[in-house]
């Protein structure tokens, strides 16, 4: 299982983390060819190294040109809906949502891009009680944070990491000037992003880490604590604008493999027991369309899945049952999101127990490149083998190779590997 470990001593903001990506080996080239998938110009990325209390890491500045205008505007009369009227409208959250939708950009990268910006609207609307898709960003919708973000997600998907692990999350002390005033550090939306994710306290007087970096955490972080038992294969450190007094203003990123021994450990355990939530209701009043809308934003929010039953319903109505399968952390925010996007009159609410086979995911070479398999495990022993739909896909395409074809390679070599033979 490939790993990546964010070692925040200094913080994380989304420059540091597309930085540390960067000089643990991802392409700068890469990004901004990605980069370049998106309506928006006006700005070029300056690489550089620099030198941190005698630690040499990658500096990303975001260079805009002067007067920079987005190169939405033949984009936006298709979207009359949004208010495009002035320079400052892609800062509205749902602009930059159907923006990346509409992008050519990878799927995975799209996902990580809209859980970032999900996890940092959220809060925004709570802090300033407006909905989700009304809030008007400020610092977090300016071109260098739509990079950073971006960016971030491009990087991921490239060094195709399965797992995030973070260190707690120093804040920082003090006070910021942001839009609305002077706030104290941590701001509002940073505290409200981080819910949830360990803390760490520090007596500087600096901002440590934004609302950018916090939902970089929030968003992709599945656990916290120390450096995990690994193989290193990566190190990257990226480097914040500050000079601090006295510890290097850097974050630092290890990439490697999680070892054999720690997994062995984890796949022999009982199966793992879960508490869901199962959120149901009945519709036979709307459209496709928007029920295809319903579950992209339920998958938004956190939902583990979504599906639709055709259903006959009173008076012989044709109808589907929405069913939801949501953790804890994400069933009222799903359920809220039922009730205003769609007709329904009311949601059902089970809450069950499931077991769950250990699980791994490694990336096999193929005659058609590196793919990468899920693996279930059960008592120690690998059980099934699924190559990834979006990888395969995209292999197939590559080298206008057949679908099956290119699946079936991956699954013979992903068997090849579990058995210790030689592909």
């Amino acid at each position: 299982m490939k790993i990546l470990y964010l070692d925040c001593f200094s913080g994380i903001s989304g420059d540091m983390m597309v930085g540390a990506l960067v000089d643990a080996g991802v392409s700068p080239e890469r990004i901004e060819t990605e980069l370049k998938k998106l309506p928006i110009s006006g700005y070029k990325l300056q690489w550089s190294k620099v030198i941190k209390k005698g630690i040499s890491a990658t500096k990303l500045d975001v260079i805009l040109d002067d007067n920079y205008r987005d190169k939405h505007d033949a984009y936006s009369h298709h979207h009359d809906s949004l208010n495009h009227s002035t320079l400052h409208s892609h800062r509205h959250y749902s602009y930059i949502v159907d923006m990346i939708n509409h992008s050519e950009l990878h799927p995975e990268v799209k996902k990580r891009s809209q859980q970032i910006f999900h996890a940092i609207a959220t809060a925004e609307a709570k802090i300033h009680h407006i909905p989700v898709e009304k809030v008007h960003f400020h610092e977090i919708g300016a071109i260098d944070s739509i990079v950073d973000i971006v960016a971030t997600a491009v990087a991921l998907e490239e060094l195709k990491i399965d797992q995030i692990i973070s260190s707690p999350i120093p804040v920082g002390s003090g006070y910021i000037d942001c839009a609305h005033g002077t706030y104290p550090v941590p701001a509002p939306a940073t505290l409200e992003i981080l819910r949830n994710v360990p803390i760490k306290a520090s007596k500087l007087p600096f901002e440590l880490t934004t609302p950018t970096g916090a939902g970089i955490v929030k968003s992709q972080v599945t656990s916290f604590g120390p450096i995990p038992t690994m193989t290193i294969s990566y190190i990257g450190y990226g480097a914040g604008t500050r000079d601090l007094p006295n510890q290097p203003n850097v974050l630092r990123v290890v990439v490697g493999e999680m070892a054999d021994a720690l997994l062995e450990h984890e796949y022999l355990l009982p199966l793992q027991q879960e508490i869901i939530h199962i959120l149901e209701c009945h519709v036979d009043d709307m459209s496709g369309e928007a029920l295809g809308y319903v579950m992209e934003g339920l998958f938004q929010r956190g939902a583990l899945d979504v599906f639709y039953t055709p259903i006959f319903m009173k008076k012989n109505r044709p109808g589907v049952l929405l069913t939801v399968l949501a953790s804890s952390n994400s069933v009222e925010e799903c359920e809220q999101f039922i009730f205003k996007e769609t007709t329904t009159l009311g949601v059902r609410k089970n809450i069950c127990t499931r077991s769950i086979l250990g699980r791994n995911s490694v990336s096999v070479p193929t005659p058609y490149g590196n793919i990468r398999v899920k693996q279930a495990i059960q008592n120690g022993k690998i059980i099934r083998q699924v190559p990834e739909y979006e990888d395969v896909k995209k292999a197939a395409t590559d080298h206008q190779a057949a679908f099956l074809e290119v699946y079936t390679a991956a699954v013979e070599y992903a068997r090849k590997r579990s058995r210790g033979e030689e592909s």
